[in-house]
């Protein structure tokens, strides 16, 4: 990022405190976790401070030291067996030259296993019930048109265009659309095989 916005600067804080909280939980000095992930002493200082707009290379090599996915840097995670999140919510942590060209995350997921990638649709007034993943998997979704009712026990989540929703799919879950119009989402489903 060239020019740091209120939000920027609000991610890069968050990116420091998070590297911080893991190092300082793994019981790393600041120089050891530098050695491990290939930085110096004194950026990673500065990062954990706050105080440095590191590049996505460099944020993916501290992850890697700390046993963590890029992910789990940028983004606060929900236990919530159901997190919904609409496209404001997403960090964004990659800008180009042009205005338009942007890099963002919305969750993570702390599945280990094969990740699929999903086109789904439903037509007006359908619906998929499906059937329990093995414990501890999970599943991406992001709503491209229309708008998606999740049902997880006897809770539903409205998911609208736009949104993303991360789902503990280790219980039974559906997806509905109960609109007249056509409902189409992309999946990244992770089954946990560990």
């Amino acid at each position: 990022m060239t020019d740091l916005d209120l939000a920027g600067q609000n991610l890069i804080a968050l990116v420091g405190g998070t590297i911080k909280q893991l190092r300082t939980a793994q019981k790393v000095s600041v120089t050891d976790l530098a050695k491990r992930a290939d930085v110096s002493r004194r950026m990673l200082t500065a990062i954990e401070a706050g105080t440095a707009n590191a590049s996505l290379v460099t944020l993916d090599k501290i992850a890697r030291a700390l046993g963590v996915d890029f992910s789990s840097l940028v983004r606060s995670r929900s236990e919530s067996p159901v997190e919904l999140l609409l496209g404001s919510d997403a960090s964004t942590v990659w800008r180009g030259a042009a205005k338009e060209s942007r890099g963002r995350v919305f969750t993570t997921t702390k599945s280990r296993g094969p990740a699929e990638m999903w086109d789904w649709s439903l037509g007006a007034g359908d619906r998929y019930d499906a059937e329990p993943d093995p414990a501890g998997s999970e599943e991406v979704l992001s709503v491209t048109s229309g708008t998606l009712t999740l049902v997880v026990g006897d809770a539903s989540y409205v998911v609208p265009e736009g949104g993303v929703a991360r789902i503990a799919t280790d219980r039974e879950y559906s997806y509905v659309n109960g609109t007249a119009e056509n409902l189409s989402f992309v999946r990244v489903v992770v089954i946990n095989t560990i």
